[in-house]
């Protein structure tokens, strides 16, 4: 049976590479997370870190969907967050990265308390290291995903302003 994948953990863990990869190994649809819709194809890779909030509802609206659960070490979300200062435009207390990582492990940890086995794998990012798509030097990626006085976008997660890009 075709299912849509929806690749899913805590931001800057991982999720784009593992569902570029997934979509190109099993000849599936990729879907950003900007392009995210209930209407998703059953054939369909989705990257979408921010849909781990609502995994519950997710799971009842799409229920033959896989998750893929992304783990990577803390340590090294937070150096991500803190190169890109996700989220700096709104928070700027100190504990907020480790706990927001903490809180996005505990919800995985939920999702699979009630999810049958057969509908959710783990996926550590070091398993990602050889892979041709792969990047091991980050140092010129820039990403803003949040933008000063525009917190909302397609009804209320993101806004239109997003941005991936590099530096020149």
């Amino acid at each position: 049976m075709t299912h849509p994948i929806i690749v899913t953990g805590p931001q800057r863990a991982g999720s784009r590479l593992a569902a570029h990869i997934i979509s190109r190994d099993s000849k599936r649809l990729f879907i950003d997370e900007l392009n995210y819709s209930p209407s998703l194809p059953d054939n369909s890779v989705v990257q979408a870190p921010f849909l781990l909030k609502v995994l519950m509802e997710i799971s009842f609206m799409f229920p033959t969907a896989q998750f893929a659960f992304m783990y990577r070490n803390k340590v090294d979300i937070i150096k991500s967050m803190e190169r890109i200062e996700w989220y700096k435009d709104y928070i700027d207390n100190p504990s907020f990265y480790s706990d927001y990582i903490d809180h996005c492990y505990a919800l995985i940890d939920s999702a699979k308390a009630y999810l049958p086995d057969h509908r959710w794998f783990d996926i550590q990012y070091e398993s990602l290291f050889h892979d041709p798509l792969f990047t091991h030097d980050r140092s010129s990626f820039t990403v803003k995903q949040h933008l000063p006085d525009t917190p909302y976008g397609p009804i209320t997660w993101r806004n239109d302003d997003y941005i991936r890009s590099t530096t020149e």
